[in-house]
């Protein structure tokens, strides 16, 4: 339960990060930081993953993981460096006056957490019919009857389609190649609907996940 309580607050601490919008910057540097701490302590809890890697036979499942994981850790890293290299209010001058002005460095920064949202869907579509078993024994659901059917399919169609709105409303792929953007029409949402839109874009990639690792499995 301390590791599905810490995911949620990854979670959380994700889509109030990618929230920058909506939130004061001092208050988005600082969740960004928290972030940094949760993340370490997310793999130190999961280290028996990494010594697992040199053992046992490989697959397309485990292959598919392994990438999904470094694109996570990757995207994650270039978003922090380039975090510290432009924060302007919490850590001034940490890399200098240049970096902190960088173009470059600002488009990095924007375009690496967006990789991160999807890794991060990815990431959790891939791990949701474990977390998803757990769920279901705790709340005692019966996966047999028709509500939960018709319920469960409806659920994942209504975040999909809203994953999808929400990546032409924050124009993810321009964001992605590191375009230079002044607006959005997703930033002329109220704060609600951005976080929920960001949430949909997670949970779009997540379905993706889940999708591929049924298939594959």
């Amino acid at each position: 339960m301390k590791r599905v309580l810490l995911d949620g607050l990854l979670f959380a601490l994700l889509l109030l990060v990618m929230g920058f919008q909506v939130l004061p910057k001092p208050l988005h540097e600082a969740l960004g930081v928290v972030m940094g701490v949760f993340v370490l302590l997310h793999l130190a809890w999961n280290g028996k993953w990494f010594s697992s890697l040199g053992r046992g036979a490989w697959n397309v499942r485990r292959a598919a993981s392994l990438i999904v994981n470094v694109g996570l850790a990757v995207s994650f890293a270039v978003a922090f460096i380039s975090g510290l290299a432009i924060a302007n209010r919490l850590f001034p001058g940490v890399f200098g006056l240049a970096w902190q002005r960088s173009i470059v460095a600002h488009q990095a920064h924007v375009a690496a957490s967006y990789w991160m949202l999807i890794f991060s869907g990815l990431h959790l579509g891939l791990h949701w019919t474990a977390l998803w078993t757990r769920f279901v024994r705790w709340r005692g659901l019966d996966v047999s009857s028709r509500r939960y059917l018709v319920g469960t399919r409806f659920a994942l169609a209504a975040v999909f389609l809203l994953g999808v709105v929400g990546s032409f409303l924050h124009r993810i792929g321009d964001r992605l190649m590191m375009k230079h953007i002044f607006g959005t029409a997703a930033a002329k949402l109220p704060s609600a609907m951005f976080l929920l839109i960001l949430a949909g874009i997670i949970g779009m990639y997540a379905v993706i996940g889940y999708w591929w690792n049924k298939r594959i499995t």
